[in-house]
């Protein structure tokens, strides 16, 4: 992937967290205009050329192995000296975002194919004083929160003009760089418009002791990496619950912020993408920019989702031009001045996208559908970068399941799995995980799993999904690369199983939904039996192997006469006196999951498939039928039922569900849920796919049928 580049960084202790570094690379243009920027770099980078932002990442990647980025940049070029420098970002904590590496950065120039520029020989290295290096966690499942410090020679530092504290470079070991397959994001900004304005007491002035001296957030454990509360530079958690909001008013103060008074940003969607912000400091002082996907009491809540939402800026008197270094998920922000006076110039969010969304040419007359389409489009942009996330805001992780809907979308809008295939390779790139059982895939990755947990259903879906994308992209290597996992995985399930052929008592967090459902997980869980059962039918289509269509078939006769109570599906059974005997809870998700996986059919159980029709749906709460089966949930119950409508021709009742379950959604933020409630993530890879259901009603349209 490299001609010439080394990779590099600078000498730093073994546990040096949320280490952020500089490193600064000169060449010249000549009249020649094929130029070429690779880049590799852990954990995170953002390039800027000649003072402006040109490009962010890596692209993630499995333990011990890296993806390069690879852009073109003549067009960008100016005549004689450009300057490039790396923000490079070292956390050196276990996270869900990224896998713990030894920090580099590893960057060349090519003109015409030849190296100009690269790291190692021509790289000048430096500290980056103004970043606040012991700051709180973000979430449990990401790394730090940031905490700025700016003087007036910041945007210097950033075009090259000035460095301080430079560094030695240290050469570092050859890395294992590989390929990305995945679109680079588009960095499209987005403007908000202000709403309303206020003001706050904070800390000094708010003195509360019950607020003020809560516990520490997310404080380190021996598997959990964090600087301990009495370590902190800045502790922005304890700050944040110091803040109180005492008067809000929509008209917009369209002046300079004044020490306690605060500005309200809507960006009219639940976004991601970088805070930029262009502020003049008229004094020293201190800000915050606090954000959420939603309000709360016409307010913004920065501690939703077990999050810290508030980026802290301390500064200088003067002008400022700042990007955050990590993406952020938001449609509501405040700034809020708590020392000082500001003037913000420009507030936008430089997102990080998939650019795939911009040519999306589908259209509907429906209004709410057509909002609907628009939200899914939103959600899938945010969700499919370089792998398929959960959600962009707490996490950023590479979910299983998640990412089985996910990528039937990309192959939808783009006709390629591009993501996909970085997505699950990573699974498959890593010899054995550590602190997992032999054969267990990781239930999210690339991420850290200190702990051991593990969700067994969701390699049920891993296989689902390699399926699928064999046949989309037409990759049957990725298939024959993963055969080995595959069987280990058969294995590892192979100590599960009673003398029915069903698995009982699985070990690892056994996940079904966000439903009541979550707790009949004891025993035989037949809607992990019934998943189970598609999943060795699809080893046995994929491998050609015939067993394992027996074992699939035999599975699937033993759940329907022990599941069937005559009317539905009951979700399990459980030893009384060693005898295996069914429970009577039953759930509305695991009728879906009979059905989805073919356990059941309309044919077979035509009752109960009308029952499914005709009394359950969006509107069931409403109805109260059938109050001993519990409802579902959007994750994952509701997309089985409408996939299972999609499957069986159900046209005009997906139309109008489609419409039941999401249309309150898309008026809120324009992006689609994790659940059926604003109460978790407001913009989740999965909910994206919605577009496959209104393209299938598309298609449908215009063949007539």
């Amino acid at each position: 992937m490299f001609k010439e580049a080394k990779p590099i960084w600078i000498e730093s202790k073994k546990k040096d967290y949320n280490r952020l570094c500089g490193f600064l690379l000169k060449f010249h243009k000549s009249e020649q205009s094929d130029y070429e920027l690779n880049v590799a770099a852990a954990d995170c980078y953002q390039c800027y050329l000649n003072g402006t932002f040109l490009l962010a990442g890596p692209a993630r990647s499995a333990k011990d192995t890296f993806r390069a980025d690879t852009l073109s940049i003549g067009e960008k070029l100016r005549d004689g000296e450009n300057i490039l420098v790396f923000l490079v970002a070292s956390y050196k904590v276990n996270t869900f975002q990224y896998v713990e590496n030894d920090a580099f950065l590893q960057a060349e120039v090519l003109c015409g194919g030849k190296p100009l520029t690269c790291t190692d020989k021509y790289t000048l290295a430096f500290d980056i004083p103004e970043h606040v290096q012991k700051t709180p966690r973000y979430s449990f499942q990401r790394a730090f929160t940031e905490v700025w410090k700016l003087d007036a020679g910041y945007s210097e530092m950033l075009a090259g003009e000035r460095v301080a504290n430079a560094r030695e470079v240290v050469l570092q070991e050859e890395k294992k760089i590989l390929p990305r397959a995945s679109r680079i994001p588009a960095f499209s900004e987005l403007v908000p418009t202000v709403v309303g304005s206020g003001s706050m007491l904070s800390a000094q002035a708010y003195e509360n002791s019950e607020v003020l001296n809560g516990p520490q957030f997310l404080q380190p454990t021996k598997i959990f990496k964090t600087f301990a509360g009495n370590k902190l530079e800045c502790d922005l958690y304890e700050e944040m619950r110091g803040l109180k909001t005492v008067s809000f008013d929509y008209e917009v103060n369209g002046g300079a912020l004044e020490e306690g008074l605060f500005q309200l940003f809507d960006f009219s969607l639940d976004a991601c993408g970088f805070l930029s912000l262009e502020v003049v400091a008229e004094k020293d002082s201190v800000f915050y920019v606090l954000f959420d996907e939603i309000l709360r009491d016409s307010d913004v809540d920065p501690f939703r989702l077990n999050c810290l939402n508030c980026v802290k800026y301390v500064c200088e008197q003067g002008t400022y031009r700042t990007l955050t270094l990590e993406p952020y998920t938001l449609r509501y922000a405040k700034i809020f001045c708590a020392a000082g006076r500001i003037r913000v110039e420009r507030f936008c969010l430089k997102e990080v996208a998939n650019p795939a969304v911009k040519g999306a040419k589908f259209s509907f007359a429906d209004e709410k559908l057509e909002k609907i389409y628009r939200a899914a489009l939103n959600t899938f942009a945010y969700n499919c970068v370089d792998i398929f996330m959960d959600c962009p805001s707490r996490e950023r992780a590479g979910w299983l399941c998640d990412g089985y809907f996910t990528g039937r979308v990309e192959h939808l809008l783009t006709g390629e799995n591009r993501t996909e295939h970085d997505f699950l390779e990573n699974f498959l790139l890593p010899k054995k995980f550590e602190r997992l059982p032999k054969g267990m895939l990781p239930m999210c990755y690339p991420s850290d799993h200190p702990d051991g947990n593990f969700i067994p259903t969701w390699t049920m879906w891993f296989v689902l999904e390699l399926d699928r994308y064999a046949s989309e992209s037409g990759d049957q290597d990725m298939a024959e690369r993963a055969r080995h996992k595959i069987y280990a995985l058969l294995e590892y399930f192979s100590a599960f199983e009673n003398e029915f052929g069903l698995l009982e008592d699985l070990e690892g967090w056994v996940f079904i939904e966000w439903s009541k459902a979550a707790e009949f997980t004891n025993g035989v869980n037949f809607c992990v039996n019934m998943l189970y059962a598609l999943t060795l039918e699809t080893v046995g289509k994929l491998y050609r192997d015939e067993a394992a269509l027996q074992r699939a078939a035999r599975m699937r006769e033993k759940i329907r006469e022990l599941s069937f109570d005559g009317q539905f599906f009951t979700d399990h059974a459980v030893r009384k006196e060693g005898v295996l005997t069914p429970a009577k809870d039953t759930t509305e998700v695991c009728q879906y999951y009979a059905f989805f996986t073919e356990t059941a059919t309309p044919e077979r159980y035509p009752a109960l498939w009308q029952t499914l029709l005709s009394d359950f749906g969006p509107d069931r709460k409403k109805t109260g039928r059938y109050p001993l089966v519990w409802p579902a949930n959007a994750f994952i119950g509701n997309y089985l039922r409408l996939s299972l409508l999609e499957r069986y021709g159900c046209g005009e009742q997906l139309i109008s569900e489609i419409r039941g379950y999401f249309t309150y959604m898309a008026d809120k933020t324009m992006t689609l849920w994790e659940n059926d409630t604003d109460a978790a993530s407001c913009n989740h890879g999965f909910a994206s796919y919605v577009l496959c259901w209104l393209e299938t009603l598309n298609q449908t349209k215009k063949k007539g049928v």
